[in-house]
């Protein structure tokens, strides 16, 4: 395969690419300039015939439509489809185009930099994928969207006992790739006279791992290599952002940050608020507090937490542990929480602490005091009752929702 560096980008600039199939065609015009290597990767598949014959396998109506799987060429391994891949992957190219109708976006698993060959078209507006999944096209003629109808409406399977996955079409034949061709842009004489792609109005820059957010006034140095993505905020302790580490047996390292206004509350009665929210899965052992503690942290004052706790997944049972710090500013709470295996979880410990290190706030600003690294207390007993804040919950909830989430983008 020729590497997808090689490939300039005034060539995808000047490229389309033309699916053909028993509907008709659909034509998707790049966006190299907000994922390079993405589009690249796809012209490389492309131009060795790689989806010749693939199936638009998983298949949701008024949500997406998604192809790619290189096993879909073949119905007796039916039962694997949505599994395959062309044996490499593409760092994540996360950008501010929205998850609009039309839309080519690359799926993904759980790890953020697994994409593959798999891509979903959208068919109908699903904003709430923006900034999670790589945007890297869109659908340009008239034709493209009425074949984006009519592949969506075909009848699919909701048995989960038949063998087949769920969400694949009975009709194989009307959702077969023919071929994929890449096309110069002067070819297609149909375009629609399209704008620029809606994008998110963001008050957030991320440059030179340097992550600033002037609606949120803070700011902060991301580690290096590591993912950084800003969650749909679909309920009050969803995180604000994320940054995903290194993955060790299926699970990433996360650092996410909550913030949240302080209308007045204090640092200690907040603590005992957000308490509330987690009391069940303590009580029900699922969480273990291992140290509480006031402390001063960077002319912040800010108040300490460690816990562990265990939850299975893909009928593993991992062992999770958690160090929070809530951070009190003049008018906000800035909650910083680092997620990892307990096993793995001193192994990233510093990049936590550098984090914390670099962090700013535009309502009270930092000062030279380094962030220290903090030890679990020993005497635990008088200090357990006092609370967790609420991000530890979050950081739970990132890893099951992501699990439990009926509308998302998988590639097992």
């Amino acid at each position: 395969m020729i590497f997808a560096s090689f490939i300039p980008l005034n060539f995808a600039d000047s490229k389309v690419a033309v699916i053909e199939t028993n509907s008709g065609n659909m034509v998707i015009e790049f966006f190299p300039d907000d994922a390079p290597k993405t589009v690249a990767n796809f012209i490389n598949l492309t131009e060795n015939g790689f989806y010749n014959g693939t199936k638009f396998h998983r298949i949701i109506p008024n949500f997406m439509i998604q192809g790619g799987d290189p096993l879909s060429k073949d119905a007796s391994s039916i039962q694997n489809w949505g599994t395959g891949s062309s044996g490499n992957t593409i760092d994540a190219e996360f950008n501010s185009i929205k998850h609009m109708r039309g839309i080519v976006s690359m799926a993904r698993s759980m790890n953020p930099n697994s994409a593959s060959s798999q891509f979903f078209i959208v068919h109908k507006d699903s904003t709430f994928l923006d900034k999670q999944y790589t945007v890297f096209g869109r659908l340009v003629t008239q034709e493209s969207y009425d074949v984006l109808d009519s592949i969506a409406s075909l009848e699919t399977n909701h048995n989960a006992t038949s063998g087949m996955p769920l969400d694949a079409p009975l009709d194989l034949n009307s959702a077969e790739i023919h071929s994929i061709k890449i096309k110069d842009l002067s070819e297609i004489s149909n375009t629609l006279n399209l704008v620029e792609p809606e994008r998110i109005i963001s008050h957030s820059t991320f440059n030179d791992g340097i992550y600033s957010n002037t609606l949120l006034e803070f700011s902060f140095h991301a580690p290096q290599g590591w993912t950084l993505q800003e969650p749909q905020k679909t309920q009050p302790e969803t995180p604000d952002v994320v940054v995903l580490g290194p993955q060790n047996d299926e699970f990433n390292a996360v650092i996410a940050f909550l913030i949240e206004d302080k209308n007045g509350t204090s640092l200690e009665q907040h603590v005992k608020d957000t308490r509330t929210n987690l009391q069940p899965i303590i009580d029900a052992g699922r969480l273990q507090i291992l140290s509480e503690e006031n402390k001063n942290i960077g002319g912040f004052n800010g108040y300490v937490t460690e816990a562990k706790g265990g939850f299975s997944a893909r009928d593993k049972i991992f062992i999770i542990k958690y160090k929070e710090i809530v951070l009190e500013s003049d008018n906000k709470f800035y909650t910083v929480t680092y997620t990892n295996q307990e096993k793995d979880f001193d192994s990233n410990l510093s990049a936590f602490n550098n984090v914390l290190d670099s962090f700013e706030t535009s309502s009270k600003p930092k000062t030279e005091s380094p962030i220290d690294d903090f030890a679990p207390q020993a005497d635990i007993g008088m200090n357990v009752v006092i609370g967790i804040a609420v991000s530890i919950g979050a950081a739970i909830a990132i890893i099951v929702v992501v699990k439990r989430k009926k509308k998302h983008i998988t590639q097992t």
